[in-house]
């Protein structure tokens, strides 16, 4: 039988190939994105432990790598300086003095720094300014006074400059986090006190047998210790390895859905291939082939296409291979090109191989089985279509959710297999709706005000203070003070707040915001973190005192200065912050404009009070977001993809094997009209109950995924429901339908009863 029927095996074989190079390809992809993080943290050595987040004053470094517990240390101080190119034409950019490979980039163009007359830029420094290698750029900085007193807004920077060239580019993971322009001198350029620095970064490496708890305590012991916050090490950070997990999810849900569609239409056309037809059967039965030998024949020859299809998908798949990672997670890739999945490869085809046998077997059981078997008529579908006022309401519900006796398989299974995929597009599309509008609207990640004052300066001034306050534009002004405090080993940052006027607190997401100098919100992850939620105790240890905070609420917390905030910190009142830390002061002032502002309005704020306002940054964790939300999209694109074909081939095949009812039909008076609309009534009732159940089902799924999601990041987890998409997806689905039965319904209408009646 093979060799009499080659060309369609040979077909059958070509197409389990392509399909299963598909599949497989998504799942390897899938599991060579979720693993970029940890072989990039192998690649690039891995060597850092810990993370110390010194807030201010000079490099610390020396002292921080004397430590006995201190293998190593690797540091990145902020500069308060600004480039200009050669023709003095502003640059875009952030300098920073020390190790590149303090935050995880590393060299991929280029070489290193020699001297201060040279340093390295990030990715996108070349690519905004459209820089080269040898490009000179002149670096203006500010004393440290100036830094202190009023930050980038000093009219008159009067540190020293410099001109430097740029010998190289570097990139990594962290680039996700801030996409911002960075150059980095080397460490040197600090020897010159008088460039005014800010924040540190120092990457440590613990010796054997030394921990972070243990490491603390020796961190500790250095002078005015509080300057410093201690947390583990990521190369690549959580809000990354979260986007690309999100990624990886979607890539193995691509994949799951395409291995299901696969599964069913491979396994009817092999079915259709090796069924035996009656003819076939008693001949092979006359020459003494039991039933087990009939079924062994038929599954003998289906072996051959899928396992040889299924062997040729590997190499499909791995040739495949190199167009993954995508997108950002490339960034995270530290070895571009074609590679083997190993694992994915080889138990993805022994799944796949196993569904198709196992679909291909059971088909052809229920086949033997329903051939032996008088097909009963549904009582529920009969009962509501004996009941039906109209003729042809009746004829179409039989016709959606019966069978004929010679027809395999169970209409049941069709409607449920829809039910599901209606069920799963809904889910994909509510889920990505209400992910694009949680990176659209920045109140549900913190952002909740327009405008930002207060450029690294120490303090809010009163003139700023006074000239946002008395401003007709200025709808609402908060005022913020960044701190910190220690909870055993754990550092947590500290916002303080001071509503000036206007509604424009914090997001609380339950319990409320903190009004007592005793009180305190958490961030979402902050609350996980330290073990307690609303109404529980958490005791802070300040830099000289400890106090005892009532947790009021979990928050949505704003990112000041160092802060994470979304999930991230905890917020309290100015007055709380001064039990903790005396010398607090406001140093942000956040502002919401009047509705009807003008557009100019920034500018001449800006004017009047002195101080460069600007918008709010995104957290690195919406940043991250952001990269992935068109996945859930695209996943409900091929979900919808699924839909429309199970719909269009229910229906060709439903209405194409009912020609001898149609004939029937004709032959007792009914016209072309009353056939249509018994056609319409058919594909309107299938289509019917998968969507009307589908619909809630999978709104239910899409709204838990995305407060679940919303929750890991601590931002605001209402999710939204897509209305004018949904009836879309239901009306489109009906539509459709109706519009394919009505091609074979127009053709069994042009055909004489008596010639459709000779046909079968």
């Amino acid at each position: 039988m093979l060799r009499s029927r080659w060309p369609a095996t040979a077909g059958l074989t070509l197409i389990v190939a392509v399909v299963s190079a598909v599949v497989l390809t998504f799942a390897a992809g899938a599991r060579r994105t979720s693993s970029a993080p940890d072989r990039y943290t192998a690649a690039v050595g891995g060597a850092f432990d810990g993370l110390i987040f010194q807030d201010h004053g000079r490099p610390r470094t020396a002292e921080i790598a004397a430590l006995p517990g201190a293998l190593s240390a690797q540091s990145l101080t902020f500069v308060f300086g600004a480039f200009t190119t050669e023709g003095h034409a502003d640059v875009d950019a952030i300098a920073f003095a020390g190790s590149y490979d303090a935050n995880g980039r590393r060299l991929i163009s280029g070489r290193a720094p020699a001297d201060t007359a040279e340093f390295v830029a990030s990715r996108s420094f070349v690519e905004n300014n459209h820089a080269f290698f040898g490009d000179t750029f002149n670096l203006v900085t500010l004393t440290q006074e100036q830094a202190d007193a009023t930050g980038f807004d000093t009219p008159d920077p009067g540190g020293p400059r410099l001109r430097a060239t740029l010998v190289g580019i570097v990139d990594g993971p962290s680039a996700l986090d801030d996409p911002s322009a960075i150059a980095i001198f080397p460490l040197s350029l600090l020897d010159d006190p008088h460039i005014g620095v800010s924040a540190t970064l120092t990457s440590v490496g613990l010796a054997p047998g030394v921990d972070l708890d243990a490491f603390r305590t020796q961190l500790d012991s250095l002078p005015e210790s509080s300057v410093f916050s201690l947390q583990p090490a990521e190369v690549v950070s959580s809000s990354v390895r979260k986007a690309v997990k999100a990624q990886a999810l979607g890539l193995w849900a691509l994949a799951g859905v395409a291995a299901l569609a696969a599964v069913a239409a491979i396994g009817q056309l092999i079915t259709r291939h090796v069924r035996l037809s009656p003819d076939e059967r008693e001949r092979l039965a006359a020459i003494g082939f039991d039933d087990a030998q009939l079924l062994s024949e038929s599954m003998g020859r289906a072996a051959v296409p899928i396992l040889t299809g299924t062997l040729l998908g590997i190499g499909g798949a791995t040739l495949a291979s190199g167009i993954f990672p995508m997108g950002f997670v490339r960034r995270v890739e530290p070895d571009v090109g074609l590679r083997f999945e190993t694992t994915v490869l080889i138990l993805g085809v022994v799944a796949l191989l196993g569904a198709l046998m196992l679909w291909t077997l059971a088909a052809l059981l229920l086949a033997r089985w329903a051939s032996r078997r008088a097909r009963r008529p549904s009582a529920v579908i009969e009962a509501i279509a004996s009941r039906s006022g109209a003729s042809t309401a009746s004829t179409g519900l039989r016709f959606a959710f019966t069978r004929r006796e010679r027809d395999g398989g169970s209409m049941r299974t069709v409607v449920i297999g829809l039910l599901l995929t209606v069920g799963a597009l809904v889910g994909a599309v509510t889920f990505a709706a209400s992910l694009d509008r949680l990176v659209s609207e920045p109140a549900r990640f913190g952002n909740n005000y327009d405008l930002q004052f207060g450029n690294g300066s120490e303090s809010v001034s009163t003139e700023l203070r006074k000239g946002l306050d008395g401003d007709a534009d200025v709808a609402g002004l908060m005022l913020y003070a960044p701190g910190q405090a220690r909870v055993g080993p754990a550092t947590l940052r500290l916002v303080g707040m001071e509503l000036v006027r206007g509604d424009i607190a914090p997001k609380v997401l339950s319990g409320r915001l903190p009004a007592g100098k005793d009180e305190i919100g958490l961030g979402r992850l902050a609350a996980h973190a330290l073990g307690v939620g609303v109404g529980d105790d958490v005791s802070l240890d300040g830099e000289t005192v400890t106090r005892k905070f009532h947790v009021t609420g979990l928050v949505v917390v704003p990112g000041i200065g160092l802060n994470d905030g979304i999930g991230q910190d905890a917020i309290l009142t100015m007055a709380g912050l001064a039990q903790l830390d005396p010398a607090a002061t406001a140093n942000t002032a956040v502002v919401t404009l009047r509705h009807g502002a003008a557009a100019d309005t920034a500018d001449r704020l800006s004017t009047l009070t002195g101080v460069a306002a600007s918008r709010p940054s995104y957290p690195s964790a919406i940043i991250n977001v952001a990269r992935i939300r068109s996945i859930p999209f695209v996943l409900a694109a091929f979900l919808g993809a699924l839909a429309l074909l199970t719909v269009v081939h229910v229906m060709l095949t439903s209405v194409q094997s009912r020609r001898k009812d149609v004939a029937i039909l004709r032959s007792i008076g009914a016209d072309g009209g009353w056939i249509a609309r018994a056609v319409y009534w058919q594909a309107t009732t299938f289509t019917l109950l998968p969507v009307a159940i589908g619909i809630p089902l999978g709104l239910i799924v899409g709204r838990t995924v995305f407060a679940s999601f919303a929750d890991s990041i601590g931002a605001l987890n209402d999710p939204s429901i897509p209305v004018l998409l949904l009836t879309l997806v239901g009306c489109g689905l009906v539509v459709l339908a109706a519009a394919v039965a009505a091609v074979p319904a127009h053709r069994a209408n042009r055909l004489a009863p008596a010639r459709l009646l000779q046909t079968e």
